[in-house]
């Protein structure tokens, strides 16, 4: 096989940890390097705990580096700056086409980045996931970043080579910034197929396994998923709610504090952040997924990523009709699709699905044909390197 033309640096995300920004990333571009159809390399702003890989080396074929800073020693920033304007101008390569794959908004940490990316020769790109306009500002610190990246983002048609948006929403949001001066492009979610068992099918067991994995935000809905559950468990006893991942300490504690009041708290389980192979493995025993987004501005212009893995789980998933979902999911055809912000309709949904076996697994049969047929991250991944190779 040929030497890769293509040769990709990413930025503002970690190729290596098990969030949906990251998983967003690995899904895209892990098959065409295993195909060796581009070469990779990632420049990390923080050192994720989670998932610790050091602070530079080789994972999975892809060459990265930690520039992350401290806060509190104001010195680190010069490191941070210097280390990532090396790594950035050590990762081109001559004869190749050099892109530089931005994961969301140019803002205040990474504009001297790209620039000095874009002064080098490498083309940029920007892969939108969320609209920054609609986010809530916490902290000063993050309050600054999210103002000057949309500040950025709105002139960003002249340092950028090609834009892409994750749902319709985005996709009209960047073609409105690129004022056609340059290509805009739709990718939606995508999953790894191979993590998921094909049937969907489980063994017989003693209870039903309800799943909600995240970063638990306000968007996410969880305080009408858990009063639902709260209800469901006093018909079926023999139901538990699981929740894996992490999220901002304040969503934290709030989530923990509305299961502390649950009447059924015993039997909502939090398994906190588990590695991939932990994280599959746990997805493909549960028997129920729930997307339970609410609806507000920011909820409805983005994209569940954790929707492709639940579908692709093959097993039933109860959806809130926000964003993008009525475009893939249709109520009782592939997924229970409910109202967002609505307990009854989720204890509705919940009961149904526990109450008639044959209703989930024909569902489930469904939602895994939808994940193969949209969200296939081996397809997906192609139409990125059409991409790259446009711009």
């Amino acid at each position: 096989m040929n030497a890769p033309e293509c040769n990709i640096l990413v930025m503002g995300v970690s190729c290596f940890d098990g969030m949906a920004s990251s998983m967003r990333v690995r899904n895209l571009i892990e098959p065409l390097v295993e195909k060796k159809l581009i070469s990779v390399s990632n420049l990390i702003y923080q050192k994720d705990n989670k998932e610790p890989i050091g602070k530079a080396g080789t994972l999975n074929n892809i060459n990265f580096k930690v520039i992350g800073f401290r806060l509190k020693n104001i010195f680190s920033v010069f490191g941070f700056i210097f280390g990532g304007l090396s790594f950035i101008k050590k990762s081109k390569k001559w004869g190749y086409k050099n892109i530089l794959y931005n994961y969301n908004y140019p803002d205040i940490k990474n504009i001297w980045f790209i620039l000095f990316a874009k002064l080098l020769g490498y083309k940029v790109i920007f892969d939108v996931i969320e609209d920054n306009s609609f986010q809530a500002h916490v902290g000063f610190i993050n309050k600054l970043r999210i103002k000057t990246s949309v500040f950025l983002f709105n002139y960003s048609r002249h340092f950028a080579n090609g834009m892409i948006g994750i749902s319709e929403h985005l996709y009209k949001l960047v073609q409105k910034v690129t004022k056609n001066k340059i290509p805009a492009y739709l990718i939606p979610i995508t999953v790894n197929l191979k993590y998921f068992k094909k049937n969907g099918i489980v063994k017989q067991k003693d209870k039903i396994q309800i799943f909600y994995g995240g970063s638990f935000g306000q968007k996410d809905g969880l305080e009408y998923l858990i009063k639902a559950f709260d209800e469901v468990s006093l018909i079926h006893s023999d139901a538990e709610l699981i929740f894996t991942g992490m999220g901002h300490k304040l969503d934290m504690d709030r989530i923990n504090a509305q299961i502390e009041n649950a009447t059924n708290k015993d039997k909502i389980i939090y398994k906190g952040f588990l590695n991939t192979n932990d994280y599959y493995t746990l997805l493909n025993e549960c028997d129920i997924f729930c997307m339970t987004r609410v609806n507000s501005k920011f909820a409805n212009a983005g994209f569940p990523f954790k929707l492709g893995e639940f579908l692709a789980s093959g097993k039933a998933v109860i959806a809130t009709n926000v964003g993008d979902v009525p475009n893939y999911l249709f109520n009782d055809i592939n997924a229970m699709v409910v109202n967002p912000d609505s307990v009854e309709e989720i204890v509705d949904a919940l009961l149904i699905l526990i109450e008639h076996p044959e209703k989930r697994q024909a569902l489930g049969k469904e939602a895994r044909k939808t994940a193969e047929k949209f969200f296939d991250s081996d397809a997906v991944g192609m139409k990125l390197l059409s991409i790259f190779h446009q711009v």
